[in-house]
């Protein structure tokens, strides 16, 4: 029994020795380049005189409501009249039509 046990605890150990673990820096998941994206808290009007019109705006959703503004290489999440986060399209998605 007990040479089960230690049999079990040494094979628990290897697996967890022979883990690989990738890493991947966030900028080289999505572009190779740097992209302004608005800062936290940045009014509607701000975002707007900084980035240009949106390609699309998104109708609000929940409560409070939450607005998304579509660019081309990101989304702007807005809670009233603030930037709540701006979020880097994927290369692969950077189609504004749904």
């Amino acid at each position: 029994m007990k040479k089960m046990i230690l049999g079990i605890i040494l094979l628990s150990f290897s697996l967890a020795l022979a883990a690989e673990h990738i890493s991947l820096p966030i900028g080289q998941q999505t572009r190779s380049y740097e992209l302004s994206l608005p800062d936290r808290s940045m009014t509607k009007k701000a975002v707007e005189e900084a980035f240009g019109d949106p390609s699309k705006i998104k109708d609000p959703v929940g409560e409070p409501p939450i607005t998304a503004w579509e660019y081309k290489d990101f989304v702007v999440y807005f809670e009233q009249n603030w930037v709540l986060h701006a979020v880097v399209r994927h290369p692969n998605n950077n189609s504004t039509s749904e």
